[in-house]
């Protein structure tokens, strides 16, 4: 699933197509750097992969345990069986889809896209690129008293004008939280003394 193709960030960044190569390979590159950043401030991966999970019992409710979430889907679940004996345990293999998802989210995904888009087209290796290629990009030069200044124009990230560039904040309305609890039963009140609410 291409979510953000090497063209549309080219276009954003004002870089000709068709692409050849190594453009490409460098684009490709950054669109991966920003899928890496977005993942790292969601906390879980922004879009769906397939995970394998062995040694799973189920919950006792029609359901699975797993480590990766949201899932989308349980592709299989598979009976382990004992190494030595081949007798079947109580637990499974499985294999299943999870992450945020695209599709059914259209909201998210578009405004992943929209920042995968803008962080790619922003990045180091692609603005060295547009440079080499003779696209003006924000800059002031001066050489003995005289001085060059290109602006482009932009608003600023995060500012909330129409076509200004998008933040990681943007995503926190899909960032997945952590929460720890003990494993066990929690005491019952008249055990630790609190007040009853």
């Amino acid at each position: 699933m291409d979510v953000v193709t090497p063209e549309k960030v080219a276009v954003r960044a004002g870089l000709p197509t068709p692409l050849d190569a190594d453009v490409r390979a460098a684009i490709e590159e950054a669109i991966q750097d920003a899928f890496d950043e977005a993942a790292t401030y969601l906390g879980r991966s922004p879009v769906p992969e397939t995970f394998t999970q062995r040694g799973v019992v189920p919950d006792g409710r029609g359901g699975w345990l797993l480590d990766h979430e949201p899932v989308i889907e349980v592709l299989s679940a598979t009976p382990e069986t004992h190494p030595v004996t081949g007798v079947t345990t109580d637990a499974f293999t499985i294999v299943y889809r999870a992450g945020l998802d695209l599709e059914s989210d259209r909201r998210y995904g578009r405004v992943l896209r929209r920042f995968v888009t803008w962080s790619a087209s922003a990045s180091p290796i692609v603005r060295r690129i547009a440079q080499d290629k003779g696209i003006r990009l924000i800059t002031s030069v001066n050489v003995e008293g005289q001085g060059v200044t290109y602006e482009s124009g932009q608003a600023a990230a995060g500012s909330g004008v129409a076509g200004a560039p998008p933040t990681l904040a943007d995503l926190d309305e899909w960032v997945g939280h952590t929460v720890y609890q003990r494993p066990g039963r929690a005491p019952h009140p008249i055990e630790t003394g609190a007040a009853w609410l």
